[in-house]
Order: C-alpha cells, then sequence, then structure tokens
C-alpha cells in the first residue's frame, strides 16, 4: 500500500473518532477533561486531511500546517490529561513550547530548506517527546478504580511515544525518497501504527471517562448526601466482609450504634435547616475520632453507627465514651444560633450468641435504647 493511500485511510479514521469523542463529551457533558479531548482528535484529523492532500495544496499548507497540526492535537491531548486528572497545567505550557518548536522546525526544513530527512527526523523526536510526557502523566495517575484503563492508555502512550522514535531512527539510518509519497517499507508501518494507536487512544479515553463516571456513581450510591459519610448501604457492604474476616481470624468485631439525644425537638423548635447543621457537626466530631480502620456511617435521621473491626467489647466501651465526650463538647452553629446536644450509645460484641451483622447491630440497638430509657447521654453494653 502506497503512502498517499494510508494518509487517506488516516484521515478518515481520525475523522470518524472525532464525531466519537464529540458525542462523547456531549453524553459527559462536565465530565473532567472530555471537553478537551475532541480538540485533540479535530486537529490530528485535521493535520492528516491536510497531508493526504499534498499536490493538491501549497507546500507550506499541506506539509507544514499538516505536521503541525498533528503537534497542536498533543498539547490538546496533554492537556485534556491535566484536567481529566485534576493536575497543574505547568507541563501543558511545556508543550505548547514544544509545538512551538516544532512550527519553526518544520518551517525551517519545509519552507527556508526544503529537506524531508531533516524534517521528519526533527518532527518525530518532538511528537515522541509531547507523547512521552502525557504516557508519564496518565501513569503516574493510574491509582484506584481508574487503575486498568490508565494503565492502558499510558501503555498506549508509551508505544505511540516510541512509534515516533523508532520512524526517527528509521529516518536517520535509511533516508527517506525525494517524493515522500513514495515512501515504503518501514515509513509505511509507522503511518499504519500512528493510525492504529491513535484510534486506540480515542477508545481508551473513552473507557477512563466510563470508568470514572462509574466509580464516582458508585461513591454516590454508597454515600449519605448530607454528611458525606458512608450510608447504611455501604456500612452493611463493609460489615459483612468484617464478619467474614472476624469468623475466618478469631478476632472480636464490635459495634457501636448512636442517636442523638432530643434531636426531634431540635428540628420542630428551630427548624430542619438547624437540624442539618446539628448532624453535621456531629458527623464531623465523630469523623475526627474515627481510627484509621473504622467505618463511620449515618443510618438514617440522626441514627449514626460504627463499625470496629479488630476492636473487643472493652475497648469498644473506652471509644464509645470517648465520642460521647467528644459530642457533648461540640458547639453546634447555625447562623447566629450556638447549641450542644448529647447521643446515646449501645455497644456490642459479636460472640457465640452473636454472629451476624444484623444481630449485632440489634444487640447495640438494645442497649441504646436501655439509655434512652435512663434519660440519654450514656454508653451502655447489651
Amino acid at each position: 500500500m502506497d503512502m498517499h493511500t494510508l494518509h487517506v485511510e488516516h484521515a478518515a479514521l481520525l475523522g470518524l473518532f472525532t464525531l466519537l469523542t464529540v458525542v462523547n463529551s456531549r453524553m459527559h457533558r462536565g465530565a473532567r477533561g472530555s471537553s478537551w479531548f475532541p480538540a485533540f482528535t479535530f486537529f490530528a484529523f485535521a493535520g492528516a486531511l491536510l497531508i493526504a492532500l499534498r499536490g493538491l495544496l501549497p507546500d507550506w499548507l499541506s506539509i507544514w500546517l499538516g505536521d503541525l497540526f498533528f503537534s497542536v492535537a498533543y498539547v490538546f491531548l496533554h492537556r485534556s490529561f491535566t484536567e481529566f486528572f485534576g493536575k497543574r497545567s505547568s507541563q501543558w505550557w511545556f508543550q505548547l513550547a514544544l509545538a512551538g518548536v516544532c512550527a519553526v522546525t518544520l518551517w525551517r526544513w519545509t519552507m527556508m530548506t526544503p529537506d524531508t530527512q531533516h524534517r521528519l527526523f526533527w518532527y518525530s523526536l518532538i511528537l515522541c517527546a509531547q507523547v512521552g510526557l502525557s504516557a508519564a502523566l496518565v501513569l503516574r495517575n493510574a491509582t484506584g478504580p481508574l487503575r486498568w484503563s490508565a494503565w492502558m492508555m499510558g501503555s498506549l502512550l508509551v508505544l505511540l511515544s516510541v512509534n515516533s522514535l523508532l520512524r526517527a531512527l528509521a529516518v536517520l539510518r535509511f533516508g527517506v525518497p525525494a517524493d515522500y509519497l513514495k515512501s515504503q517499507g518501514t515509513m509505511c508501518w509507522t503511518l499504519l501504527l500512528t493510525s492504529v494507536l491513535q484510534g486506540a487512544v480515542t477508545i481508551a479515553f473513552v473507557w477512563m471517562t466510563a470508568a470514572r463516571l462509574r466509580a464516582e456513581l458508585e461513591v454516590e450510591a454508597m454515600t449519605d448526601p448530607l454528611t458525606r459519610l458512608l450510608n447504611r448501604r455501604a456500612l452493611d457492604y463493609w460489615a459483612e466482609r468484617e464478619v467474614l474476616n472476624s469468623l475466618a481470624s478469631d478476632l472480636p468485631l464490635s459495634a457501636i450504634l448512636i442517636d442523638l439525644d432530643e434531636f426531634k425537638h431540635v428540628n420542630d423548635a428551630w427548624g430542619h435547616q438547624c437540624g442539618d447543621a446539628v448532624l453535621l457537626s456531629v458527623a464531623r466530631c465523630l469523623e475526627g475520632e474515627m481510627r484509621c480502620d473504622d467505618r463511620l456511617a449515618r443510618l438514617g435521621g440522626d441514627e449514626f453507627a460504627v463499625l470496629l473491626p479488630r476492636t473487643s467489647l472493652y475497648e469498644a466501651i473506652d471509644i464509645a465514651e470517648r465520642l460521647r465526650c467528644a459530642v457533648e463538647e461540640t458547639r453546634c452553629i447555625s447562623g447566629e444560633m450556638v447549641m450542644r446536644v448529647h447521643a446515646s450509645f449501645g455497644v456490642a460484641q459479636m460472640d457465640e450468641a452473636v454472629r451476624g451483622w444484623v444481630e449485632l447491630l440489634q444487640q447495640c440497638d438494645r442497649a441504646m435504647y436501655r439509655v434512652k430509657a435512663r434519660g440519654g447521654n450514656q454508653v451502655l453494653v447489651h
């Protein structure tokens, strides 16, 4: 296959991927990085189209501007990644500088002293550096729920960068014909690989966007919307895991159920906005007292629960007492109002009679209602 045909197919492929990224951007409007990525595919498509029209357009347009558009495309690619991962854009400015160097280099070897070999050599090295910077950025941030999709993206970018380097080395070793479009062998393969890898990068970005949105939806589904603590569903999930771990390792597992005293009076006397302020203050207070492995959740209303892995009943009682004192000392502020609240604490440990999370929570619930019957602001064990 000749180079001209490959350039036409490259342009057609990038045109299709431009449509894909525009649709993806519209579907995931507001997703970080999605508004910049279509600029990458558009400029790559425009560059490939101009190069494919070589011979029908002036050299400054088909060669200089066509090649430059690819460098500009990689600037936008890097910008989309910095926004996607929430990173500083300092390297973006370095990418702009590389694009400026590319523009000068291309003009030097296209219009001032036309030399295809020198142009392709330096052009390939600049693209190699641009894509390499993006690959490093992505791989450094391939963690959490984005781990696999980001590793895939980073690997593709590494291959794309290496492909540009191989083209530079091939040009240096074998040179190129005076008529670039009549190049064969290595030049055709590097262009073919560029087309495949640029398309794969586009698909990988769609995958990363979907992975991030799925992770965000999972977090929202497991988070209480007011306090941003775990909700009941999330606590049930973690509790089932810890129950299995406790049974398998014979380590203790305890829980604390917390209910604010006379919270209904707060809502009735000062309104739900004041009640929300109290819940937020108490949530932050409890959160500040948690150990790294503890799981704190809002079960609903003014009820909270704490899951305590590898914690005996006596340790759980001490923790509950510390939490009780912290809540009692918390100042809840709503507008000009400053209030103090207290809470009832029920504590239980999983044992021979309590073999599951539901039973453990029921034991805590019984203990807490005994506290309520005594006037609240105490810690009791069932």
